[in-house]
């Protein structure tokens, strides 16, 4: 790491909110997507002769049926020599040839059948393809010097913290010493890039799955000792994804990390709307701390630490401890927040994470879930909650002799147990009683569900949310998504929604390093429609997509005009941010950007993670710093139908009886 790191390290406070995600289970989109960041002709006339030429290789690639292990390692990694190179031309402080040459010897290997193999001793980097926007997205790794790939290893999967200059040209790594102390342990190191400063959240949060996945992959990582540490932003990180996925890290090791968004902010919980809490707690460590049963758990914080107090980390070990999780605690005495400049930090959390194995079938798991994504853990698991906005919980206990399962669950509308996994018998039944209803299983069998509320369907409701289809806004994100603008309007109407659209692709550029592809409503096909979430600019007057589905929503929607419920909302200076599943493909979610542009003000790193399933915002007044103000919001329910109780509302609104179709 530089020395300028370090001083920037000094002088930073780490990032806000981000938030929790859901990636595709492919994260190698194969072949890749058309447009966006893998149409290569972007840029072409700065390239310098050495940049043309792997662009030109690149374009002239045949792409095959099927994937081996050349094309999977090789190809990304010419595609991100690209994407460096032309970054490196536009800023002007680094080379782009030693870049653009490192790809064409990878794609000298590729056409040769050969595979670019990690240097053993080194920190190598790697690139995948992201499902959600197609881009190219690096990682980086570490193998051990002894490293023998007949032999499984375990992996330490360690998180950056927070530099505002995080960069595909300047990203933070473990440097080559502090990796070494994991090799010597007979570890391997895995640093996710994080899509920039991420919080880990989010698309963040998908990127760290995504590269765990191609790392697994591709290399012998043996799946019962994997573990997840981190500094600072990272630390956060390690603590809500290990939240999100209890059963897939075997232990964590957060080094000075915040466990509290709302105390960290000072903010007031019970003064936050419905929606506003909701959007926190979801990936809120503390308001997860159940979720953490199983896995071991190791933390490092300084007492003097000025950037985020110790009292993030002990109110989080004290909460552990009251759920009987067991936790280890390491207080450094009148350190501050930059404990991690001292290599034995590292040591000592390598040195716990090696010592333990994923117990895969505990006898005991709980989990909270303030999201369907993540509303599971081991053996339980659920894909309704019976009331949106509240979290589900559930707790499921294996009897001693194997023969019964007792399970608690509360605000879930299903549970559903793997019995193949669960610590139970192999033979005969099994006596499972959910609350106060006993049934009986037959042991052996794949899986066992139940429904535990019968309630009927709201017309005219014709989906219902569930894990990955369940929002808000950001969700959609997650996943492959592409933006659709209008073309029925006036050609300079056209032209500020192409703009708007472009614009919106340049802050998500400058948020995470991806372009997300951009189409007409007129070049939509149906593929497109079937294969990724739809991001819709414009109105049902502009957009012909937005006008195909509009009738399908619980929203009407017009030109800076809206009605929700039995009010409705109209002014030069409002806006409309909303998702829904798609009424054109149903497996698939829509979000409706209209009126005037959310969050003009907000930074790159919170324009997206603000919103909630549906927002009615007037760009004219803020609500709270740079926050565009609502004026009526809210999450929808379990069926994707308005509940004025997950709402809030700033202004009454007009009466709908004003509302006049155009």
């Amino acid at each position: 790491m530089s020395n300028m790191r370090w001083i920037l390290l000094a002088l930073l406070v780490v990032a806000g909110t981000g938030r929790a995600a859901r990636a595709d289970n492919d994260p190698f989109p194969w072949p890749p997507p058309a447009g966006g960041e893998m149409a290569f002709t972007t840029g072409k006339a700065l390239d310098r002769p050495e940049v043309a030429t792997l662009a030109q290789r690149i374009d002239e690639l045949t792409v095959p049926d099927r994937l081996d292990r050349a094309w999977r390692i090789n190809y990304p990694f010419a595609l991100l020599q690209l994407k460096k190179a032309r970054l490196a031309q536009t800023e002007g402080w680094q080379d782009p040839d030693p870049m653009a040459q490192a790809g064409q010897v990878a794609l000298d290997k590729l056409q040769a059948g050969e595979v670019a193999e990690p240097e053993l001793d080194k920190v190598n980097e790697l690139a995948y393809l992201a499902a959600n926007d197609g881009s190219v997205q690096p990682y980086y790794l570490y193998l051990p010097k002894d490293y023998n790939s007949r032999k499984s290893y375990p992996l330490i999967v360690f998180l950056h913290g927070y530099v505002p200059s995080t960069s595909v040209l300047d990203p933070w790594v473990l440097m080559q010493s502090e990796c070494a102390l994991a090799g010597e342990l007979g570890a391997m190191v895995l640093t996710p890039y994080g899509r920039r400063n991420s919080d880990f959240q989010g698309v963040g949060e998908v990127d760290v799955l995504a590269a765990l996945a191609e790392t697994q992959a591709l290399f012998p990582v043996d799946n019962q000792r994997i573990y997840l540490t981190g500094v600072s932003m990272g630390a956060r990180g390690v603590w809500h994804i290990a939240a999100h996925h209890p059963g897939l890290f075997a232990a964590i090791a957060p080094i000075a990390g915040h466990t509290d968004m709302p105390r960290w902010w000072g903010w007031d919980k019970a003064k936050m709307p419905v929606w506003k809490r909701w959007l926190n707690a979801r990936d809120n460590p503390i308001d997860l701390a159940e979720n953490l049963r199983n896995t071991r758990i190791f933390v490092q914080h300084g007492s003097g630490d000025s950037l985020i107090p110790i009292e993030q980390s002990r109110s989080m070990v004290d909460r552990l401890k009251a759920l009987n999780i067991l936790v280890e605690f390491k207080e450094y005495e009148g350190e501050s927040h930059y404990i991690y400049w001292d290599p034995e930090t590292y040591r000592k959390a390598f040195e716990f994470l090696v010592k333990q194995r994923l117990a895969p079938s505990p006898t005991k798991v709980t989990f909270k879930a303030y999201s369907l994504d993540y509303a599971s853990a081991f053996w339980v698991s659920s894909d309704s909650l019976a009331r949106w906005g509240e979290p589900g919980y559930a707790e499921a206990e294996a009897a001693p002799d194997r023969s019964s399962i007792s399970v608690e669950a509360k605000n879930l509308a299903t549970v559903a147990l793997n019995l193949r996994q669960a610590p139970v018998q192999r033979q005969g039944d099994i006596e499972i009683t959910v609350g106060p209803v006993r049934r009986t299983a037959q042991a052996g069998v794949g899986g066992w569900s139940w429904n535990l509320i019968n309630a009927p369907t709201v017309a005219p409701c014709w989906c219902s949310k569930r894990p990955g289809l369940c929002g808000p806004v950001d969700q959609a994100f997650n996943q492959s998504f592409l933006l659709v603008t209008g073309t029925l309007g006036p050609d300079d109407r056209d032209e500020a929604l192409r703009q708007e659209a472009e614009a919106w692709v340049d802050r998500w550029e400058r948020f995470c390093d991806g372009r997300p592809r951009i189409r007409t409503d007129e070049e939509l096909a149906k593929r497109d429609i079937e294969g990724s979430n739809l991001i819709l600019f414009g109105t049902p007057q502009t957009n012909s997509v937005m006008a195909r589905v509009v009738g399908s929503l619980p929203i009407k929607i017009g030109d800076h005009k809206y009605q929700v419920g039995t009010r409705v909302y109209q002014g030069d200076k409002l806006g409309l941010a909303m998702v829904y599943p798609n009424p054109l493909a149903p497996k698939r979610l829509v979000v409706i950007f209209t009126g005037e542009v959310w969050g003009r003000r907000l930074g790159v790193n919170h324009m997206f993670d603000e919103l909630p399933d549906y927002i009615v915002y007037d760009t004219s007044a803020q609500e709270y710093d740079d926050t565009d103000q609502h004026l009526c919001a809210g999450l929808f329910d379990a069926h994707w139908q308005l509940d004025e109780s997950l709402q809030t509302r700033t202004s009454e609104g007009d009466p709908a009886g004003t509302w006049e179709e155009k």
